[in-house]
C-alpha cells in the first residue's frame, strides 16, 4: 500500500508560481469566463471546471499540472477529476488566486 496515491496533493501559490513557465508544466485555471475575465495569472491554461472532462486531451502533453481556481474548492474537484482520469499528477494549488493576490504574485 505503500507509495499509492490516494487523491491530489496540495501546493502552495508560491510552489506552484515558481514552476509556471517550466517545461512540461501548466498552471490549469478552472474558473468561469467571467472570473478570467477580471482577473488571471499570466502563462496560466484556462478550462473552465464544466468544461474539463470534455477537454482533458489537451492536458496529455503535460508531465505536471496545477489547478486553480478562486480559493481552492473548485481546483481540487478539478484536481481529483484528473486524478480519477488517470492524471495523477495534477495537484491542487491550496488558496486559489485569492492566496496567489495575497502574495502578490503577478496577475493580469
Amino acid at each position: 500500500m505503500f507509495g499509492m496515491s490516494f487523491g491530489p496533493k496540495n501546493v502552495t501559490v508560491t510552489d506552484a508560481h515558481a514552476k509556471l513557465g517550466s517545461d512540461g508544466h501548466v498552471l490549469l485555471d478552472v474558473r468561469t469566463h467571467e472570473e478570467v475575465r477580471e482577473l488571471h495569472v499570466p502563462g496560466s491554461l484556462h478550462i473552465p471546471l464544466d468544461r474539463l472532462e470534455s477537454e482533458v486531451a489537451v492536458l496529455e502533453i503535460y508531465s505536471s499540472i496545477h489547478v486553480m481556481c478562486r480559493s481552492g474548492g473548485r481546483s481540487l474537484m478539478a484536481a481529483n477529476l484528473l486524478h480519477n482520469l488517470g492524471m495523477t499528477h495534477a495537484e491542487n494549488v491550496a488558496g486559489g488566486i485569492t492566496a496567489w493576490q495575497a502574495e502578490k504574485l503577478p496577475t493580469k
